[in-house]
C-alpha cells in the first residue's frame, strides 16, 4: 500500500511518502504562504528519491483542515487531481486531529496521577480567530486519541473561557498548534499547558503513516467527494462584504 501525503493547512507545506514498513521519503520546502510554488517540486523530489512512480500509488492522503484558506484549496485540489489521474482514493485528515495524533505519542501528553490530558489543537485562523477541538488521550491505545468534540471557529477569548471551566472541573489541559503558541499568554491564564514548539504544526509523516493505515481498511474516498473544511468564508469574501456593507 503506498501512499503519498500532501499537507498545506498551515504556513507549513510538505509531502511525504510512505507504505507499511513507514515513511519512505518527506520533503518539506521552507515555511511560508507559498504552497503552490513548492508542493508539485516536493512531490517530484519524493519520487525521484525513492525511485517511485506516481502511477505506483494505491492513495492520497490530505489535510482537508481546517486551516489556511488558500494553502488548503493548493493541498486538497492536488489531492483531488491525482485522484483522478490515477483513479485512486484519497483518505481525508482534519488538521486538528493530525495535531493531536502527532501529539499522541509525546511525553506532554503522558498520564499524571493515573489521567491522560484533554488534548486541545488549536491553529491560527487570523483575522484575531482560532480553530479548535478537543481530543481525549489514549495512552497505550493503537488509536491514540479520541475526539471529544467538533471542530470550532472561536474568539480566543471564547477558547479561554471554556478552558477556565475545564481546568476549574479538575481536567488537565494540553493545547497545542501554532494558534496555541499566538495565544499562548491567554491559554496559561485560563489554567492550559501549552506543548513545545515542534508539535504545533500538522505532521506530514503522521498523515502518511495513518493515510495507509486508513487506505488499506478502505477509508479512502473517490476524488470527487473530497471538500476542505473551511468553517469560515474566505477573507476575500469577508473583506467584500465589509467593504459593501460600510458602503451602504
Amino acid at each position: 500500500m503506498l501512499v503519498l501525503a500532501v499537507e498545506s493547512a498551515t504556513e507549513l507545506s510538505a509531502v511525504a511518502l510512505a507504505d507499511e514498513s513507514g515513511v519512505l521519503a518527506t520533503s518539506t520546502p521552507q515555511r511560508g504562504r507559498r504552497h503552490g510554488e513548492s508542493i508539485a517540486p516536493a512531490i517530484a523530489f519524493v519520487c525521484t528519491t525513492t525511485g517511485l512512480s506516481l502511477r505506483q500509488l494505491d492513495a492520497v492522503a490530505v489535510d482537508v483542515g481546517p486551516g489556511l484558506f488558500t494553502g488548503l484549496r493548493v493541498g486538497v485540489s492536488t489531492a483531488k487531481a491525482l485522484g483522478f489521474a490515477l483513479d485512486v482514493p484519497v483518505v481525508e485528515m482534519g488538521s486538528l486531529e493530525l495535531l493531536a495524533l502527532g501529539a499522541a505519542s509525546s511525553e506532554s501528553v503522558g498520564a499524571r496521577d493515573g489521567a491522560p490530558p484533554l488534548v486541545v489543537a488549536v491553529v491560527d485562523a487570523r483575522r484575531g480567530q482560532v480553530f479548535s477541538a478537543r481530543f481525549e488521550a489514549l495512552p497505550g491505545s493503537s488509536a491514540g486519541i479520541e475526539p471529544a468534540g467538533e471542530d470550532r471557529l472561536f474568539d480566543p477569548e471564547d477558547l479561554a473561557g471554556e478552558l477556565t471551566a475545564l481546568v476549574h472541573q479538575g481536567r488537565r489541559c494540553l493545547c497545542l498548534g501554532d494558534g496555541a503558541l499566538r495565544y499562548r499568554p491567554l491559554l496559561e491564564a485560563a489554567g492550559a499547558v501549552i506543548a513545545p514548539a515542534q508539535l504545533c504544526d500538522p505532521d506530514v509523516e503522521v498523515l502518511a503513516r495513518t493515510g495507509v493505515v486508513r487506505a488499506a481498511a478502505c477509508w479512502g474516498r473517490p476524488a470527487a467527494e473530497v471538500t476542505a473544511r473551511y468553517l469560515r468564508p474566505a477573507d476575500v469574501r469577508i473583506n467584500w462584504e465589509q467593504r459593501t456593507g460600510a458602503r451602504s
